[in-house]
């Protein structure tokens, strides 16, 4: 701000001094050839001069009559015979000291001199109040002007500062808008780029899948078919080495598919009513032989209360019972091993099933009993060089049980066994409810009703399948059921092959150069759909039901099977087959198509 300062705006307020001056100048001004003298409260004397109304001991006589006349005038006479007087004047605080040359009478003596006197004063002090007033006035309009500058200034500093703020809020507006584009653009990119290693990796987990499953189907079907004929001990032992290798391998391949799953989010449960017990017994039914062979006792509890029917992922459950089972029989040399199902209440009153398996092995020392849970963990060194193993079976026991919802634990004691228990939030199913089961595709209409064709004896089936090992495999287990086969490399060739033959079932393996699996069981669904389309094709033109097709394929994830019966496929099978599901299909086949079961 410029001009005066605000802080100074006061300082020409008259202040004690400055009001007896100005009296006594109004004074002066009234009575110029009198003597005139003013004693402040404050000690001020007017006139600084040494000119006095009276001699030194007069004032001091007029100043102590003063105080005791109560206000009303006093007079003196002097050596030389003139009057002083002295007058109380309590609005300037001060004492008036007063002397009229030349005259011998005393003023107060006279009818109106005291009144003259007052008037005197009065006059003198009613024109200092005129004078202030008139200064006050100046004042006031000097503090007007002064505060109309300050206010100026400030509503023009407000409006500057006002203003640089609408500059900066629009220039951080332009700015946030830039950065927030910029972001926003950044996180699309790095969105499309997560997308796009999801679904690399998701193509990589399938190709892994394939590439690994396809050589396994071959060396554990080779080797289940080599120890079914007759073999001297070497041979045999040779053979037994090869399947056990080989289905070694695939459990590590299933664990390592199945963590990196888990672990990229891809991992969906299907959640069905299932049968509690039958499962139970599917899954102890796969370890009573190795149990008898290492003499160890292997029991069953499954309590009383529990309901027969429950809601979850029964493969997913299955998984983790075989994990944990498998454990308890590889570390347990002697003594037993235990399946427990039991009920509880959680601390939120939900009921809660429990899955326990005990055994009395080699047990897990305290400090290593959380670090199992851990990928590529076990409880020591020793323990991966003697029994084997790559500590990723309780990793993923533990991740599928915390996306079922539940809890895995466990409680050991070294050299005196295991308990490990999870304690899943399972819900009871209706008794009235079907187990869930994959139902037959129904596709295409307008199908020509026509007896059954009596003139076969067996089941005749199309094996579809571009790999010639994997080929000459599966007809080998298809021929030693007793079926007629046919053989095509691609879905060209089982086009082909339908044209001109009856077939009652089509294994179709998925991933085939030229045709794969899925575009000709399209293709199949489509032609069954077309009358006239359906007249051209001799395995497909009497057909009473849509033609069986079985899907064979080394992808075994969850929507690859998915894919497989939204192609039209009625059943799935994954590699490496398992030899024992492939002959049920064949012999389910064999009786819907009325040939009895297949030779």
């Amino acid at each position: 701000m410029t001009g005066v300062d605000f802080e100074n705006v006061f300082d020409d307020l008259l202040d004690g001094d400055e009001e007896l001056q100005a009296f006594y100048q109004v004074l002066r001004d009234q009575l110029p050839q009198a003597f005139i003298q003013l004693h402040g409260d404050n000690g001020v004397v007017l006139p600084v001069a040494d000119e006095r109304p009276c001699s030194a001991e007069g004032v001091a006589h007029l100043l102590s009559k003063t105080s005791a006349a109560g206000g009303e005038p006093v007079a003196v006479r002097s050596q030389d015979g003139e009057w002083c007087y002295a007058l109380r004047v309590d609005k300037i605080g001060a004492v008036l000291l007063l002397s009229l040359p030349g005259r011998a009478e005393d003023l107060l003596a006279e009818p109106h001199g005291r009144q003259l006197l007052r008037g005197v004063i009065d006059y003198a002090l009613l024109q200092q109040e005129q004078q202030l007033l008139l200064i006050e006035n100046q004042q006031i309009y000097r503090q007007i002007g002064v505060l109309k500058q300050k206010h100026t200034a400030l509503i023009e500093d407000n409006f500057r500062q006002y203003r640089l703020i609408q500059d900066k809020e629009k220039e951080y507006a332009r700015t946030l808008e830039s950065e927030i584009a910029r972001q926003t653009a950044e996180l699309r990119n790095t969105n499309a780029r997560l997308e796009e290693a999801s679904r690399l990796q998701s193509e990589f987990l399938a190709n892994m899948s394939h590439e690994l499953r396809t050589p396994m189907n071959a060396i554990i079907g080779f080797s289940d078919l080599l120890l079914e004929m007759e073999l001297d001990t070497e041979p045999r032992e040779y053979a037994q080495t090869i399947r056990n290798a080989g289905m070694n391998l695939l459990v590590l391949i299933n664990d390592i598919l199945d963590l990196a799953k888990i672990e990229a989010g891809r991992i969906e449960l299907d959640n069905a009513p299932f049968d509690l017990r039958e499962m139970v017994d599917d899954v102890a039914n796969l370890f009573r032989i190795p149990a008898k062979e290492k003499a160890l006792a292997f029991t069953v509890e499954i309590a009383t209360e529990l309901p027969p029917l429950l809601i979850g992922d029964v493969n997913r459950l299955r998984q983790i019972l075989i994990n944990l089972v498998g454990n308890a029989m590889k570390f347990t040399a002697k003594g037993e091993v235990a399946i427990i199902v039991g009920l509880q209440s959680s601390s939120l009153g939900q009921p809660q099933v429990v899955f326990t398996v005990r055994d009395s092995g080699i047990g897990i020392p305290p400090e290593r009993q959380q670090a199992i849970f851990d990928k590529f963990t076990q409880a020591d060194g020793s323990t991966t060089r003697k029994y084997g193993g790559t500590g990723l079976g309780l990793a993923i026991c533990h991740q599928l049980v915390q996306l079922m919802g539940g809890s895995i634990e466990v409680k050991s004691v070294e050299g005196t066994g295991s308990s490990f228990f999870f304690a899943l939030p399972l819900k009871v199913a209706k008794t009235d409810v079907v187990v869930a089961s994959r139902p037959d595709q129904t596709v295409g209409k307008d199908f020509t009703v026509a007896g059954p064709d009596t003139g076969r004896t067996s089941l005749r089936v199309l094996l579809v399948e571009d790999n010639p090992v994997n080929q000459r495999l599966a007809s080998i287990i298809i021929k030693k059921q007793g079926c007629d086969l046919a053989v095509a490399g691609d879905g060209i060739e089982a086009l082909a092959q339908l044209e001109k033959q009856v077939f009652d079932l089509v294994l179709m393996d998925v991933q085939m150069p030229n045709m794969d699996g899925l575009e000709a069981t399209r293709r199949i669904r489509k032609i069954e759909a077309s009358p006239g389309e359906r007249a051209q094709y001799a395995g497909l033109r009497n057909r009473v039901r849509p033609l069986s097709i079985i899907g064979l394929t080394a992808h075994a994830r969850k929507e690859d099977e998915q894919t497989c019966y939204g192609a039209g496929m009625t059943g799935f099978l994954s590699k490496p087959i398992i030899r024992a599901r492939l002959e049920a299909m064949l012999a389910e086949e064999a009786e819907a198509c009325g040939h009895g079961p297949a030779r």
